[in-house]
């Protein structure tokens, strides 16, 4: 078992709070913490991983090419590997990425 004190862990090329390789010592799995003021777009690129984005407070939206959908405080979605969204605060969010590698490769 280890503990994280999340707020010692910002990435600022992400703007977000990232538990992962670093910190394991492995790729198997990692977790990210975002804030995001309102109006702020932010893009979501899984890039090879499965992850799962849960909004924790606020509104967004989730768009590409295909899909436009709004997502509500407490709500969860699913994204592949090959998926990208913009997330834009419609007002100020709090989220949590957890993902995986589904294969293996290097960052």
């Amino acid at each position: 078992m280890k503990l994280f004190n999340i707020r010692e862990l910002y990435k600022e090329k992400y703007k977000e709070y990232i538990v992962g390789s670093e910190q394991l010592g492995k790729h198997s799995v990692y977790l990210v913490y975002g804030e995001v003021p309102k109006s702020e777009k932010r893009e979501m690129a899984p890039q090879g991983h499965d992850e799962i984005l849960f909004l924790l407070s606020g509104d967004a939206e989730l768009e590409n090419n295909e899909i436009k959908l709004t997502l509500k405080k407490e709500q969860a979605v699913y994204m592949s590997p090959d998926e990208a969204f913009t997330f834009t605060a419609l007002s100020e969010c709090k989220y949590i990425v957890a993902g995986t590698h589904t294969t293996p490769h290097s960052h």
